[in-house]
């Protein structure tokens, strides 16, 4: 591949794009793919250095991503992404289609019709007889509409489709070096936000201006809110209510903050397309023996958990590690069916850290752990815990740790 020259505000550096193509070519040969068609903004960002979810996914301004294994990328767009693509993606062969007759237009449109201009490249690659991978949204939220994918099915007989989300995290699982320093740095200006937001916590204020507080740290600091999860700091008299009931999927409420209430935080804001995601508990006011008790046989089963991460380790053994160390100690497990999950361009992504996956750990991945106790009577509160990890040669990389504390936060 030859870089751009007229890329002036690039995503993300060039060497970093080559280094993905050329591992994704790796991957498709692995995978027994010849090509895979990209529609999801995350993999448009990671393969092509740009994205506009909002666009992307309108069926009239329609845009994919040819990734094969003997050809440069090719991205297939409508004419209003000429500028976005020219200046900041990496990609070089660009086809447009629309229908206008406007004179700049024309001087740039392959075709008028995005199906029409998509077959075409793939007849002229040699793919329409080929093993096309694609997104079919069992771990990328897909793009294509189901009688989109009919269409293109039907008009391509000779082609066999399968899905590309094996091939795609084999790759996106392992986080290059620029990867890791991103994800770091997202998560050293996520724990400040926490860390500004637990400050304004008190008896009197509203739910809702704790939420402020964090995301008026969060702008200081270049985060936005992610596509994938919202940040949610939310409090209840109720301790079943505030996790075990699923009391903080709704997000911020016009509520004021009383002295004996227990909150809960999952923050997943994100940085440069990167996802980060961790929890803390807290307590408005002390909290109770027993919720403290509790608290603790989540921490030591979430720390056990931890010093347990290394590269060969089988996730199942994580997750048998994490159950036994809260039950043996006297409390239930957790609801969630996973201890942890992989954290990168999705909130949540493969691996899953569940009692049937025997996959191993690698070198490179970087996993959200989480891991909490809880009252089964819904008296006491108890707590989550999460934090976010590289995976390193002889174990981890806490990138969470220096920044927030692991104790019981209370506000007073």
């Amino acid at each position: 591949m030859q870089m751009k020259s007229d890329v002036h505000w690039p995503s993300i550096p060039y060497p970093e794009y080559a280094g993905r193509i050329e591992r994704a070519r790796q991957c498709l040969a692995d995978h027994g793919l010849d090509a895979m068609i990209l529609f999801s903004p995350a993999d448009w960002w990671y393969y092509g250095g740009f994205t506009d979810a909002a666009q992307m996914c309108n069926g009239i301004w329609r845009t994919a991503l040819i990734v094969s294994q003997e050809h440069d990328p090719v991205a297939v767009a409508d004419t209003n992404f000429v500028w976005a693509l020219r200046h900041s993606s990496w990609v070089e062969d660009l086809r447009y289609h629309c229908g206008s007759d406007h004179p700049a237009i024309k001087a740039v449109r392959s075709g008028e019709d995005f199906y029409a201009v998509l077959y075409d490249v793939l007849r002229e690659l040699g793919l329409d007889t080929g093993t096309l991978g694609m997104e079919t949204g069992r771990e990328i939220l897909t793009y294509l509409g189901v009688d989109e994918f009919l269409q293109i099915r039907e008009a391509l007989p000779s082609a066999r489709f399968v899905s590309a989300e094996d091939a795609i995290f084999a790759q996106r699982a392992i986080k290059t070096p620029y990867e890791q320093d991103l994800i770091r740095e997202g998560c050293r200006r996520a724990s400040l936000c926490h860390r500004a937001a637990f400050e304004a916590i008190h008896p009197g204020v509203n739910e809702r201006d704790v939420h402020r507080v964090f995301w008026q740290k969060a702008l200081e600091l270049d985060l936005v809110e992610s596509p994938y999860q919202g940040t949610w700091l939310c409090f209840s008299a109720n301790p079943a209510e505030t996790l075990g009931g699923h009391r903080w999927i709704t997000g911020p409420v016009d509520r004021v903050i009383r002295e004996g209430d227990c909150g809960h935080s999952d923050c997943g804001p994100t940085y440069k397309m990167y996802q980060m995601d961790f929890q803390r508990a807290f307590s408005v006011g002390e909290p109770s023996d027993e919720t403290r008790r509790y608290y603790d046989i989540g921490r030591q089963a979430f720390l056990e958990t931890l010093e347990a991460i290394r590269p060969g380790v089988p996730f199942s053994e994580l997750h048998r590690i994490s159950v036994d160390g809260v039950t043996r100690r006297g409390a239930p497990p957790h609801t969630i069916a996973f201890i942890g999950h992989g954290e990168g361009l999705a909130n949540h992504e493969p691996p899953w850290i569940v009692k049937d996956n025997h996959d191993c750990v690698q070198e490179g991945m970087v996993l959200a752990i989480e891991v909490g106790a809880f009252d089964p009577s819904g008296v006491h509160f108890g707590g989550m815990l999460e934090d976010v990890v590289l995976v390193t040669e002889n174990g981890i990389e806490n990138v969470i740790a220096p920044y927030l504390s692991r104790e019981l936060y209370v506000a007073e």
